[in-house]
């Protein structure tokens, strides 16, 4: 065999491999987009039930020690997905559920430690409350005296899941959904039906559920 020959047989066994990777990747991609489009079929039905039921919150969400809010009810809620470009075929990016934690109740309140002001602040930020703060000095000495806050106390929650389509899995972001924290987890795209969403939508509602069973790299954020 000439050096020719040899080269083509390698160029051959090259051609084989790359196409039998590529194949794979589209399988795991059409896997993947499967669920994307299962998981925003179902968001999207979820979203008109619970805007017509408005169910309240069973979940207590907590500033502080002092100020917390139960029975928020559930309002407003919206369905999205985005879509982009993968290997020149059209796929999704993000499927997402947000929604709102409305009491309509005004809150006034005043912090003078800086561990408490960091915190609270923390919260507010992840909680998406709309508020206003005014920092109080000392007249001689411009050192911060206390911060007053005001903010009516109505929330926000979300569902985010984002595909990785060449690893056939879904990352879910669940934010607020028990208390002010963030979740995140992994599913094989295999697993996202019908099951596995009415156990969220369990969590969504403050139900008990097993959503998070079988996921893979649980994490959990508190604000």
């Amino acid at each position: 065999m000439g050096f020719l020959d040899d080269l083509k047989r390698q160029a051959d066994a090259a051609k084989a491999l790359q196409n039998t990777d590529t194949g794979f990747l589209s399988r795991q991609a059409a896997l993947t987009d499967a669920a994307c489009q299962t998981a925003f079929t179902y968001l999207a039905t979820l979203a008109q039930q619970l805007n017509v039921l408005c169910p309240a919150s069973r979940v207590s969400y907590r500033l502080d020690r002092r100020q917390a809010f139960d029975g928020l009810r559930l309002r407003d809620f919206r369905a999205d997905a985005r879509r982009k470009k993968l290997r020149g075929q059209e796929a999704f990016d993000h499927v997402a559920l947000r929604w709102r934690l409305v009491s309509g109740t005004p809150v006034a309140f005043v912090k003078n430690f800086l561990p408490d002001i960091e915190q609270l602040e923390s919260r507010l930020r992840r909680s998406g409350a709309r508020f206003t703060s005014e920092a109080v000095r000392n007249p001689a000495t411009a050192k911060l005296q206390e911060m007053r806050y005001e903010l009516v106390a109505d929330f926000e929650a979300s569902v985010l899941v984002t595909p990785d389509h060449d690893a056939g899995r879904l990352r879910f972001e669940l934010v607020n959904l028990d208390g002010f924290e963030t979740v995140t987890l992994d599913f094989a795209s295999f697993e996202i039906g019908s099951g596995r969403l009415d156990e969220l939508a369990r969590w969504i509602v403050g139900e008990p559920n097993t959503f998070v069973q079988g996921g893979q790299q649980l994490r959990r954020i508190e604000a």
